[in-house]
């Protein structure tokens, strides 16, 4: 008789109920009633049924040797046995990667990112430059005259806008110089009015200058022939030349 049926027949024989086994072997009921009925699927690891056993049976007053030898060779008997087929190859899974991995991006995927953004950054810097570049050429500056200086004074002239002087711009007692080249000539020439340099330089042909005199005005010529100098629009002869160089002198005070 199987070791479970042995128990319970015994522990009807003595008109024990299962409770009162309960309470002296500390077993709970459902192991007991599962070893009863040798389900042993329910039950845990053999070495804890065979505690299970010798409890029950000496609970009983009876040998427990004997009941486990025979739970041995119960649960020998009740094992699968072993295939007769040879085991197959299983084929190798896919290893899936973590889930920390999930999300990492190749280095080779972020360099070639990275070389797509600069790319992109170059040529939107090369359209804009392309764009806002201005070709239009500046502009021209105004046509000016020299400005007066000290005589003596370093460099060339500075320069303001030309402005000619008139009838009407002469302060009383002043006079207005004024000196052209004859076209297609051209002349060195140095003005001085009121003591400050009005003009230095090579005057080409056929430009003229003007110049309002209140004291007095020296003007100087390389090549007196081509130029001539007028005084309030009376033409005044250079005297002659010393060295190649003209000079005259015109005094406000003069008549």
């Amino acid at each position: 008789m199987p070791v479970g049926k042995k128990l319970a027949a015994e522990r009807r024989s003595q008109s024990k109920p299962l409770s009162e086994v309960v309470a002296s072997t500390k077993i709970m009921g459902r192991i007991l009633e599962a070893l009863e009925n040798e389900r042993w699927d329910e039950l845990p690891a053999p070495p804890y049924v065979k505690g299970y056993i010798q409890n029950y049976a000496q609970a009983l007053g009876m040998d427990p040797l004997p009941l486990i030898e025979e739970y041995q060779k119960d649960i020998a008997s009740a094992a699968p046995a072993p295939s007769r087929y040879p085991l197959r190859h299983l084929p190798e899974r896919e290893v899936v990667p973590h889930r920390h991995e999930l999300h990492i991006i190749p280095g080779k995927a972020v360099i070639a990112v990275v070389a797509a953004f600069l790319v992109v950054i170059l040529a939107l810097w090369g359209i804009s430059a392309l764009v806002g570049r201005d070709d239009t050429p500046p502009p021209l500056a105004p046509e000016t005259t020299s400005t007066l200086v000290p005589e003596g004074s370093a460099g060339v002239t500075a320069t303001t806008p030309s402005t000619s002087a008139t009838p009407t711009d002469i302060p009383e007692g002043a006079f207005v110089l004024a000196l052209s080249v004859t076209p297609g000539d051209s002349s060195w020439v140095r003005v001085l009015v009121d003591g400050l340099v009005a003009y230095e330089g090579t005057l080409p042909g056929g430009e003229q200058k003007s110049w309002t005199v209140t004291t007095s005005a020296v003007v100087r010529a390389g090549k007196p022939t081509a130029v001539a100098v007028t005084r309030d629009g009376d033409t005044v002869e250079f005297p002659p030349a010393s060295e190649g160089i003209a000079e005259m002198t015109l005094s406000a005070i003069e008549q």
